[in-house]
């Protein structure tokens, strides 16, 4: 039943596509879909790029920690 399902469907497949269409202004508004969110990462990065650092400099400098500090034996 299923394998009847599925030729059924892909026998009507070029049907489907017949309907699809992009027009200037469709393509265009994608575009500009795509500019939007890259803008839209870049400045979210921005807000929160400090945060971002300190996670990865908390998360490096945990092994830095547990080592002695030399600077302050040799007076």
């Amino acid at each position: 039943m299923n394998l009847e399902l599925l030729s059924i469907y892909i026998a009507n497949l070029p049907l489907l596509r017949e309907r699809a269409y992009l027009d200037p202004g469709s393509g265009s508004f994608l575009i500009q879909l795509l500019i939007a969110g890259l803008v839209g990462l870049g400045f979210f990065v921005k807000t929160k790029w400090g945060k971002i650092k300190a996670f990865f400099n908390r998360s490096a400098a945990k092994p830095d920690a547990e080592k002695p500090d030399d600077t302050d034996q040799g007076t």
